[in-house]
């Protein structure tokens, strides 16, 4: 995942549900800059003790960009993770890449809020894959879950390009989960 990012040492990074900084290590590793956001008090702690920068607690109020990547594992819970997706998008800078862990479900279910995801996802020229079953099911791992995932990468193009009086990725949705 974090390869998949392409992050150089320097790069503005954020990882916008840290947990208990599994992803947050492995960026720093990098050299990049790493923002942390958590809305957890107790896994703020676990950020806070392993040295990572806390700018905001509630990531959907979360509105500073100009970020060149972002790496997230959001919640996956009704559509959650779509709506975590689009807002981190909008946080991107020209030229920035998104790299997320998704639900499988919002790629299979034909409700409205699915349905428009993935014609936003293509709209951006996202690209997305399953991952592996049983992914998430390792012992070693703080939290463990059966739920089947996918691997979502968006890159923000240098500018908005108009086609057919259409641009080439919508802008964000800030919608509730309903």
């Amino acid at each position: 995942m974090v390869e998949k990012a392409n992050i150089h040492p320097g790069m503005k990074v954020l990882e916008p549900s840290a947990g208990n900084a599994m992803i947050a290590e492995e960026l720093r590793r990098t050299g990049a800059e790493v923002d942390c956001v958590e809305i957890s008090d107790a896994l703020r702690h676990i950020l806070e003790a392993k040295g990572f920068s806390l700018i905001a607690r509630d990531f959907l109020e979360f509105t500073t960009g100009g970020y060149d990547r972002i790496v997230m594992n959001p919640p996956f819970s009704q559509g959650q993770d779509a709506i975590h997706v689009r807002h981190a998008y909008s946080l991107l800078k020209p030229g920035g890449r998104l790299v997320a862990i998704m639900g499988e479900s919002m790629f299979s279910r034909s409700d409205r809020q699915a349905t428009e995801f993935r014609e936003w996802l293509a709209s951006c020229q996202g690209t997305h894959e399953p991952l592996p079953a049983g992914t998430f099911t390792d012992k070693t791992l703080l939290a463990t879950t059966g739920v089947n995932a996918r691997e979502v990468i968006l890159n923000k193009p240098l500018m908005n390009i108009e086609i057919d009086g259409h641009r080439s990725c919508f802008p964000p949705l800030h919608q509730s989960a309903a």
